[in-house]
């Protein structure tokens, strides 16, 4: 009887623990529920507790540079690490043409500022001293030639009276014989015969006598012959005129006269040319030293000053062109990464040197989701750790949210910027980056 009290005590308290047990568990299973349920409801109102994002140390302000234009890298002027200032060198191609080009027009430059210098400085005394000198040269030089043309004009006067002398030469020799010398010549005759016929009479009374061959008679009968045959031989030759040999000698002299005008008068025109050549030449030397005198015009000036500019425009240009082969620092900063080497050839458009102020910098996040984005904002305060610094939390400031998505690897995601202070020297660009978001 003692044993089946037992068994019916043990089976009662087995059915009471079973009871409760299985009401346990229905009740867990409802809290389970009512827990599932309340947390689909708030992850249809709310976010998750806590919003995680990967992220990027980076500069505040960097930048990828690159050439304008194409060619080969001469030179690379920094190493990755070097920090330098806004404006220095870090890249040059080959350019060696246009650096030629570029010391060309410099000189040019200096030399139109020198020329508006020396016109506002006005003429030294040496310079008015040479310009005086050529005014005085070239009124010489109108002297000379003025003396010429008077020489080539007495020449031509000269040669014009010996051809009027060789004319009337002419004129003299084709004249004979005259009037004049006909009766002169019929006289001459006269006076012979009768010389003759005296002569003759005085001989006939002594021819008789044995020695009459040495009286005065015979020889002057003989003298007085002789003196008719003279007198009949220059009537002859005066009835005749003058040979046509001796008329062709006195046209040549005339020939020979004009020619000698001709020449003259043909150095005349030259004559003359050298003299207005030298009076122009005394013009434009007085011009000049008048000018000189005066000093430097307004238009001078502003023509000295065009040519500046226009030097300066050349220069400007050239410079332009050497920029364009270079690749030099926006900003002060430091010297990321290097991606040429001299003797390559690089494109415009390819990352040469990557570059950035280390100074000041942030985290960019990389997979921020789109369901995640809409709980951040800015001026939102967020912890920060570091792969690199795995035991240390910073703290952040959201700066800036992306107004637009960025698709990564099929996922449409949002990079904030987030500001922390205090960064760890020894914390470097591209860093990992952990950022945990608190939603508010």
């Amino acid at each position: 009887m003692r044993r089946v009290i037992t068994w019916v005590l043990v089976i009662a308290v087995l059915a009471a623990v079973g009871w409760w047990g299985y009401t346990y568990y229905l009740e867990q299973q409802a809290a389970t529920l009512e827990a599932e349920a309340a947390a689909a409801a708030a992850l249809e109102q709310t976010p998750e507790q806590v919003i995680w994002a990967s992220g990027k140390l980076t500069p505040v302000t960097w930048a990828s540079l690159g050439p304008a234009t194409s060619g080969t890298v001469t030179a690379v002027h920094v190493a990755s690490g070097d920090w330098v200032a806004a404006g220095d060198l870090l890249l040059e191609m080959e350019n060696s043409v246009l650096q030629g080009q570029v010391a060309v027009a410099e000189a040019a430059v200096q030399e139109a500022t020198a020329a508006l210098a020396k016109l506002k400085a006005g003429a030294t005394p040496a310079e008015i001293a040479a310009v005086q000198a050529a005014v005085a040269a070239a009124r010489a030089q109108v002297a000379v030639a003025g003396a010429a043309l008077l020489e080539v004009q007495s020449a031509v006067e000269t040669a014009q009276a010996q051809v009027a002398q060789a004319q009337a030469q002419y004129a003299e020799a084709a004249s004979h014989p005259n009037a004049q010398e006909q009766v002169a010549a019929q006289a001459v005759i006269a006076q012979a015969e009768a010389g003759l016929k005296n002569a003759q009479a005085a001989y006939n009374i002594v021819k008789g006598d044995p020695a009459i061959g040495a009286m005065p008679q015979s020889l002057a009968l003989a003298q007085a012959t002789a003196n008719l045959e003279a007198a009949n031989a220059q009537q002859a030759a005066i009835l005749q005129g003058p040979s046509s040999a001796q008329l062709a000698v006195a046209a040549r002299a005339i020939d020979v006269a004009r020619a000698g005008v001709s020449t003259a008068e043909s150095r005349a025109p030259g004559a003359e040319a050298n003299v207005r050549a030298a009076m122009a030449e005394v013009a434009s030397a007085q011009a000049a030293l008048d000018r000189l005198l005066e000093g430097a015009t307004a238009e001078d000036i502003d023509m000295a000053e065009a040519r500046i500019a226009s030097a300066q425009a050349a220069l400007a240009s050239v410079t332009a062109q050497v920029r364009l082969t270079q690749v030099t620092a926006p900003f002060d900063g430091q010297v990321g990464a290097i991606n040429v080497r001299p003797g390559e050839i690089i494109n415009p458009g390819e990352a040469a040197i990557l570059f950035g102020d280390t100074h000041q910098m942030h985290i960019e996040t990389t997979d921020l989701r789109e369901t995640d984005v809409i709980y951040v904002q800015d001026g939102q305060t967020v912890e920060v750790t570091f792969d690199a610094l795995p035991d240390r939390v910073f703290t952040g400031v959201v700066t800036s949210v992306a107004p637009v998505s960025s698709a990564v690897q099929g996922s449409t995601n949002y990079t904030v910027d987030v500001d922390v202070a205090d960064l760890d020297p020894a914390l470097r660009w591209g860093m990992t980056a952990f950022v945990n978001i608190q939603p508010e």
